[in-house]
């Protein structure tokens, strides 16, 4: 191993073992490092990747934000893409990915993901877990449909919320939107193709039945009950949830452009 592998190395062990130590003091860390994640959280990061993988062979893909970069690296790999180019702002990230997940389909660049553009357009565009961070989203959403081909596919992912919130509770997120709120976003320049959704959560209360005095005599009247579903950890979405009344998960849209 020579000398610049060696401090290559050492980053990247550095680097995990301080998502690593996230993990340990506050139970969770905002970005994927690959085998430095809970397993829950890992899951809902590969299974969008894994969706994605269909869609990317011997296609110009690319992978905005990317992290860490393993994702980056399946598109490359298992879904045989053409090309991956993965734009992160983070310049540690992108040093990690590089070296970790090197692979001479992959291009990695540090740059703004709402000023980002390449000389030619890109034939699918996958953004995963990265509006709701992007205090000017409409740029962003703008920026994704000028990458974009002709009739090209945007795989775009966020959290779902019972009600639109400028002040959620993660401290890293600007904005999380309601299911029916989210599509609005792109409305004007996409279609909707398909829409996956993941780990959804709806709490509710069930009325009590009518009280009346034949209900009384038959113990009929109980109190109140939470109503809790819990989706799959991904499945498609075909009106078999009132996803107005979802508390939790996350949704990807299959958007495509409209010329």
């Amino acid at each position: 191993m020579n000398e610049n592998n060696i401090i290559e190395e050492l980053f990247c062990t550095n680097f995990e073992l301080r998502n690593l130590s996230d993990l340990l003091v506050y139970g969770k860390a905002e970005r994927w490092v690959y085998g430095f994640m809970l397993k829950k959280y890992e899951d809902e990061h590969l299974n969008r990747y894994k969706y994605a993988l269909q869609y990317v062979k011997n296609k110009k893909i690319l992978d905005i934000a990317s992290g860490c970069g393993y994702g980056t690296y399946l598109l490359a790999t298992e879904g045989e893409a053409k090309s991956v180019v993965g734009v992160d702002l983070s310049k540690d990230a992108i040093r990690y990915g590089e070296h970790r997940y090197g692979n001479p389909n992959i291009t990695r660049v540090v740059e703004d993901g709402t000023k980002y553009k390449d000389t030619t357009p890109f034939d699918v565009i996958v953004s995963f877990e990265t509006i709701e961070h992007v205090p000017n989203y409409l740029d962003f959403v703008n920026n994704l449909y000028e990458n974009l081909s002709d009739d090209g596919l945007l795989l775009i992912s966020t959290p779902i919320t019972k009600i639109t919130n400028t002040k959620p509770n993660n401290p890293y997120h600007v904005i999380e939107w309601n299911f029916y709120d989210f599509h609005k976003l792109f409305e004007s320049k996409f279609e909707i193709v398909e829409i996956m959704l993941q780990e959804i959560k709806i709490v509710g209360e069930r009325k009590r039945k009518e009280y009346t005095l034949k209900n009384r005599i038959l113990n009929r009247i109980s109190k109140e009950k939470i109503v809790y579903i819990h989706g799959k950890p991904i499945e498609k979405f075909t009106n078999q949830y009132d996803l107005n009344q979802c508390n939790e998960g996350y949704q990807t849209l299959v958007l495509r452009k409209k010329k």
